[in-house]
């Protein structure tokens, strides 16, 4: 066997292998001993059929096997070889050639691997640390918060107020009167100014004190291109809008049953887990403050080439997992989809920096023999396991079914190594500003 390693981009080398007849005979002789010392054939004890019977049955089979088992073996034999660290699928190219017994083979294997950089000196980065303590007046605002959450929709007699959710039914009419569109019944959150499929401007000031069984009509030209309902697009439509029920959330008294239903025995007692809770919120924030000061510090002061098909993959996740939480949020498929070239700029930037750190908090971990034990990741899984309302042992199937488990190790590896990285830094302790803190 022998090979030739090229730079073919960035981070990105292409190997041409030329594989002797000699080793290709060799892989077949392998495969047809295992697959002859198994098989069960009529007229033959299992072990003792002959190899030309198998090969006549089994022959395209055998093939792709062996190629299968040639291949992989060779590349990886000169990974170990050349102490190459690959981060991408290798990508294989047979050159157009059938493999076939006792004739030589080539090929060639495509991948990208980590890029060599010197470190910054990152013992004793200057950081900036957020110092907060709990005031009443936060106790105050999460008490507020807290109500909102456990308010409930109730029907009120009362017109509709800007936070409303009025339940509508909508009747979409062209200039002749004709219904292009309706739908009748649904909810529609009002400060959102999307009443439906359309965004309307001012929707809440055109709302605006309608009470049940009125009625109003809005005129809207549709935009173009209009994604939600093509046939739509461009057309000058009324919205004829009728109001079934107006719905508002009402937040409940903060009393003794509150306070006892939450599970506490006192106002006192509730007050002091509020305190407990945001003093570890604000930990929090000031710990993710620090970690975003040390990936500028590293994106700033790092200069390497980067792997352009593992930061393409990487701003493809990025863009995605937007659109998925648009969606989530109840923005329409074909509204989001929309948005994807309008994330992509955005996302290759980001997407870079997260590449580049993420190689730089790596060779920082490896240097400073910063390891993840088994505890660790068992540890991380009943955690998981728990927000996620699922046995450990279920998740750890899970994750070691979908080879998930190098992901979780990599990432406690990379929250250790910030957590080094911060221990050793210069800390400079500062108070907030009032509009800051607020935010």
């Amino acid at each position: 066997m022998s090979f030739e390693i090229t730079e073919i981009g960035p981070c990105k080398k292409r190997a041409e292998f030329e594989l002797t007849n000699k080793d290709v005979q060799e892989s077949f002789d392998e495969v047809y001993g295992e697959i002859c010392e198994t098989i069960s054939f009529p007229g033959f004890r299992k072990g003792k059929v002959p190899r030309a019977l198998v090969a006549k049955k089994y022959g395209k089979d055998i093939v792709g096997e062996v190629k299968e088992k040639l291949i992989s073996r060779t590349f990886y034999e000169m990974i170990d070889e050349q102490k190459l660290e690959i981060i991408s699928q290798p990508a294989f190219d047979e050159k157009g050639k059938a493999l076939q017994e006792g004739q030589d083979f080539s090929f060639s294997v495509s991948f990208e691997v980590k890029p060599e950089f010197e470190l910054p000196e990152y013992k004793g980065i200057e950081l900036k640390k957020e110092v907060r303590t709990v005031e009443e007046k936060n106790i105050e605002e999460t008490n507020k918060n807290l109500l909102r959450s456990h308010a409930t929709l109730q029907e009120v007699e009362s017109g509709i107020e800007a936070n409303d959710y009025p339940v509508l039914n909508l009747d979409v009419k062209d200039e002749t009167g004709e219904v292009l569109h309706h739908n009748h019944g649904f909810v529609c959150a009002v400060e959102t100014g999307r009443i439906d499929i359309f965004s309307v401007k001012d929707l809440s000031k055109k709302l605006k004190g309608k009470n049940k069984g009125e009625s109003v009509d809005i005129k809207h030209e549709i935009a173009d291109p209009f994604e939600a309902k093509e046939e739509l697009a461009g057309k000058k439509v009324t919205l004829h809008i009728e109001v079934d029920t107006v719905k508002r959330l009402v937040e409940p008294e903060f009393n003794a049953e509150f306070i006892a239903n939450l599970g506490f025995q006192s106002e006192e007692e509730y007050k002091d887990t509020l305190r407990k809770m945001l003093e570890k919120e604000f930990d929090r924030v000031s710990k993710e403050q620090l970690k975003v000061q040390i990936y500028d510090f590293l994106d700033k002061n790092v200069d390497t080439a980067l792997p352009s098909d593992t930061v393409e993959r990487h701003a493809d996740y990025l863009v995605n997992t937007k659109l998925m939480e648009m969606i989530r949020q109840g923005v329409p498929y074909k509204e989001a989809k929309s948005k994807k070239d309008e994330f992509k700029s955005d996302a290759e930037s980001e997407a870079k920096k997260d590449i580049k750190v993420g190689f730089a908090l790596n060779k920082i971990a490896d240097k400073e023999k910063v390891l993840v034990t088994e505890r660790e990741i068992s540890q991380r899984i009943v955690q998981l396991a728990s927000q996620r309302g699922t046995a450990p042992e279920t998740l750890r199937e899970e994750l070691e079914k979908n080879h998930e488990i190098s992901a979780l190790r990599n990432q406690i590896k990379e929250e250790k190594t910030i957590d080094l990285l911060i221990k050793k830094a210069k800390i400079e302790e500062i108070t907030p500003k009032e509009e800051e803190a607020k935010a």
